[in-house]
């Protein structure tokens, strides 16, 4: 663990010798509400969650609605705190570009009460759809049907073209209209589109990436894995007392929780 941190300790400041700031003002803001089944053998391991798509003109920002509310200071663009905790299962943010060449999408995730932060990049064309001529309501928006596979799942998405925003939920985007509905085909993950409203007055976005250490799919997957199976050990913190039993009993119930979820979004 130590030769773990030194290595991110030196990418830390390697990447601060780079300026990546992402700034913008967001017009609008999306809700959906995200169904999820953790566990693929347990249809009572169903649970749900309010997530947020920000929507700027050069960024847009994707997360969950309480992490949101959460750091509602920060992203009004304040470097204060507020102090209530995020009761979320998802601590990421995905900030995709819009307009730009590269058209990168920024995956971010805080690790919970630490100071490590840690964000990798993918090309935001990740998709191959395929568009329907199927159509529909959802509440008084007029969808159109597309199909496209993402990460070992198979997927059925609803976009609407009078909002001619090519974004979407999570990862999704590419559709000559904004997602307003996308599910895969088990319906174990199923975004539903919740509301839409311009914001007034606009909101402002600042995120600096020199404060993140880049990494990359895999590795913070793997990172991630290890903080949820052993945050004690993952802080090392010498001010929290526990027995060498107790440790062990946590992890061996932290171990048993996450096998539990063998259902992930990205199977790939």
């Amino acid at each position: 663990m130590k030769t773990f941190c030194s290595i991110l300790l030196l990418c830390f400041v390697f990447n601060n010798g780079f300026s990546q700031k992402l700034k913008d003002h967001f017009n609008y803001k999306v809700m959906y509400k995200l169904t999820y089944q953790l566990d693929s053998t347990d249809v009572d391991s169903e649970k749900s969650e309010y997530m947020t798509l920000f929507l700027g003109d050069d960024y847009s920002m994707y997360s969950s609605r309480a992490k949101t509310l959460a750091n509602q200071v920060v992203y009004n663009g304040n470097t204060a705190h507020t102090s209530r905790a995020a009761l979320t299962y998802f601590h990421y943010e995905i900030i995709k570009e819009k307009e730009k060449e590269t058209r990168q999408l920024f995956y971010t995730l805080k690790v919970p009460k630490m100071q490590d932060h840690f964000y990798y990049v993918q090309d935001k064309n990740l998709f191959d759809w395929k568009v329907e001529n199927e159509t529909k309501f959802i509440k008084e928006y007029k969808v159109q049907k597309a199909t496209t596979s993402f990460a070992g799942r198979e997927y059925v998405a609803w976009f609407a073209t009078e909002i001619p925003i090519s974004d979407g939920p999570y990862k999704f985007n590419g559709l000559p209209g904004l997602i307003l509905e996308i599910y895969d085909t088990e319906k174990h993950w199923n975004f539903e589109f919740f509301g839409f409203k311009k914001l007034s007055p606009k909101m402002q976005f600042k995120l600096n990436l020199n404060q993140y250490v880049e990494t990359t799919q895999e590795e913070l997957q793997d990172l991630w894995y290890r903080y949820r199976r052993d945050p004690m050990g993952y802080a090392n913190n010498p001010n929290v007392k526990a027995s060498p039993e107790v440790k062990r009993k946590l992890v061996e119930a932290f171990t048993k929780m996450l096998e539990k979820e063998n259902n992930p979004l990205e199977f790939e």
